[in-house]
């Protein structure tokens, strides 16, 4: 057995049925086929990819909505940007 599905399947029979915390637990760390072991996730070669790794234009979209908004308040000499959570 060389692939990760084999193995897998190969432990239910062995086991019996397995939840999905391990399931996903093999699928993602395994040292040979897992997708987080295996490989680098993150990035445009990856699964997993964000705004700042595609273009700079979001962040100047919110620094243009910032000063935008800053004007709306009408110029306030000590202004706030508070961030309050993702």
């Amino acid at each position: 057995m060389n692939t990760l599905s084999e193995r897998i399947a190969a432990t239910a029979e062995r086991e019996g049925p397995i939840d999905i915390a391990r399931y996903m637990a093999l699928c993602l760390h395994d040292p040979a086929h897992g997708a987080y072991a295996a490989r680098n996730p993150v990035g445009a070669a990856g699964d997993f990819v964000t705004a700042p790794e595609i273009s700079q234009t979001f962040g100047e979209m919110c620094g243009l909505w910032v000063l935008q908004s800053w004007h709306n308040l009408g110029r306030p000499a000590r202004p706030r940007l508070v961030e309050l959570g993702p």
